[in-house]
């Protein structure tokens, strides 16, 4: 008679929390490496424009869209901005992306951007109002020094001459 010796059986183990869970952010998007930007004044650094909630950049990237076929143009993002109401039912150009927020952050630190957090969308007499935060992002100089080479190394496009 033969015997089989068996591994004694394995619990199943816990994942570890990574604390990432949730903080998902979504960006108006044209292209995958154009979002929508805006400066908050002359001073301020460039900053994505990332959105806690998805049918809130659903509804903005519509009234860009309409503002767009009807001017054939983007809307101004250096003054106030003035959208008409969304006209379509569905993004026919734009896209929305959705991110980690690490994910999110590490790209702005990279491509030297802030970003702004629309946190809720409301409604008023004169428009939409805004809530959010304007988070600004920092590594130190070796992080940055990596993403110079990086950038410098990278295949470009060739042109004949």
């Amino acid at each position: 008679m033969a015997s089989i010796t068996a591994p004694p059986p394995v619990r199943p183990t816990k994942v570890p929390p990574t604390h990432r869970g949730g903080k998902f952010y979504y960006t108006i998007n044209v292209h995958p490496n154009k979002a929508f930007t805006l400066r908050l004044n002359e001073n301020a650094p460039t900053a994505i424009v990332g959105f806690k909630k998805l049918e809130d950049a659903f509804m903005i990237g519509q009234m860009i869209e309409s503002h767009y076929i009807k001017q054939k143009e983007w809307p101004d993002m250096t003054d106030q901005l003035l959208l008409p109401m969304a006209q379509r039912e569905d993004l026919e150009f734009l896209f929305l992306q959705k991110w980690d927020f690490e994910d999110l952050k590490m790209t702005c630190t990279k491509n030297y951007l802030s970003m702004v957090s629309v946190d809720d969308i409301g409604t008023t007499k004169r428009g939409l109002s805004f809530e959010g935060n304007m988070l600004t992002f920092e590594a130190t100089t070796e992080f940055y020094v990596d993403c110079l080479k990086e950038m410098y190394e990278r295949v470009g496009p060739t042109h004949d001459l």
